[in-house]
This record gives C-alpha cells, structure tokens and sequence, in this order.
C-alpha cells in the first residue's frame, strides 16, 4: 500500500463517519452506526507502507459506545460501492489485509476482514 492508498481510505472512512454511517462487521459480530474514526499515524508520510492502528467507535443498537480497534493494515481492496466515487461514498463493502505474524509460511502473511458500510436510514 503506498501514501496514496492510505490517504484514499482515511479520506472515505471519515466522509462515512461523518455521514452517521453504519458499521457491519460480520465476522467479529459488530453491527452499529459510527460515530467516530482514528488513525496511527495520523499524519500520512510519502514512506509509510501501513496503517499501524485504525480506530472506529461505534454505536450499539442497545446505545453503547464501542471501539473497534485494527492494527497493521497492509492493504485493502473495495469490493462494491454506490459509484460516487470517494468524496461522496454512502454505500461500500470492502476487505482489509490485517498483517499477522501467527499465520504459517504456506499461508497469506494477513487476515482479510470484511468491513460493511452502508448509509443509515433511522436518522
């Protein structure tokens, strides 16, 4: 992932945050509308490769605040979204590549995570 890449995705995350968009991350369970959005660094260099830690606290259906924390995004790829283009996003379904050491040498050096983020309508 190059500077570009990561201004692209910091760039639409926080146009979708502040929209009152809602967060749906199947495979962890989280489902809510966000409320807020956090970068490490928080200034991008033209050197960094990764993102160190992505921070989204969200809202619960039952009305609690949550965190979500990713550490060490090395990529991501947008599956689908409304066509708009990134200033105007509403809609977008995408994969983030988390690095993890854990995984073995035959397998991917990253854990794809599908992230969910759709317009709120209850607004």
């Amino acid at each position: 992932m190059d500077y570009k890449q990561i201004e692209k995705l910091k760039f639409a995350l926080l146009n979708l945050a502040r929209q009152g968009c809602r967060l749906n991350i199947p495979s962890y369970g989280i489902s809510g509308r966000i409320i807020g959005v956090g970068f490490k660094p928080y200034w991008t260099s033209p050197v960094d490769s990764q993102i160190e830690k992505l921070e989204i606290n969200y809202m619960d259906d039952s009305g609690k605040i949550v965190p979500f924390n990713f550490h060490n995004i090395i990529s991501y790829n947008v599956i689908s979204n409304d066509g708009t283009g990134y200033e105007n996003m509403q809609n977008a379904c995408m994969d983030i590549h988390v690095f993890s050491q854990s995984k073995s040498r035959d397998e991917e050096p990253y854990e794809k995570v599908r992230v969910e983020i759709l317009k709120d309508t209850q607004i």
